[in-house]
């Protein structure tokens, strides 16, 4: 298995340390979809700001639960931003993710190489280039655009910037805090790869 990531910047909380409005915090979000929530390291390491978890927990179970974008679409969106962002815990948790979703380890690889890989239909390399363009410019480009709203409607379009911005946000986050992956996370990386 791959080695342990270095040690955090900013480490996740331990039961002693959490506040009675922290301990409110995971008891909303531990069961459901974010079952689990209060042993996570990306939401022990968060709920050093109670509010900002919160919210960041409504945003996300929306992106992976109950978004109108397709969730083929919307994974290989997510791991795209992962690889170019490298951020290797996002990365390996979306390897997971995925394979929860039903969606094939095949698609793995052909992410990391983004749109010009053959694996990808016409409308899925659009999306991996709006992804792109999102990550690299802030902005879809005009032809992307395009391709997309002729298959999207308005509020999937919505919910596709808003999936790209907030993991761009997310994958700074980690980076900088440097959330630790689990041995688990560890050993799909080291099967699959990671940035």
């Amino acid at each position: 298995m791959l080695p342990a990531d270095p040690p955090p910047r900013l480490a996740p909380l331990g039961d002693d340390e959490l506040t009675p409005e922290m301990k409110a915090m995971f008891e909303r979000w531990k069961t459901g979809p974010f079952k689990g929530a209060d042993t996570n390291p990306v939401l022990r390491t968060f709920i050093h700001n109670p509010v900002v978890a919160d919210l960041f927990s409504t945003l996300n179970i929306h992106v992976l639960v109950t978004s109108t974008v397709p969730v083929r679409q919307r994974q290989i969106a997510i791991m795209r931003t992962a690889w170019l962002t490298k951020a290797t815990y996002m990365w390996s948790s979306h390897l997971n993710t995925s394979q929860s979703f039903g969606l094939e380890t095949g698609l793995f690889e052909p992410i990391k190489h983004g749109a010009d890989d053959p694996y990808f239909s016409d409308f899925e390399k659009t999306v991996i280039r709006a992804t792109e363009d999102l990550v690299e410019r802030h902005e879809i480009g005009e032809d992307n655009w395009n391709r997309l709203m002729a298959e999207w409607t308005p509020a999937q379009m919505m919910d596709f910037l808003f999936t790209v911005g907030a993991y761009v946000t997310v994958a700074g986050v980690m980076r900088s805090c440097g959330v630790q992956r689990q041995d688990d996370l560890l050993a799909l990386a080291e099967r699959f790869g990671a940035p």
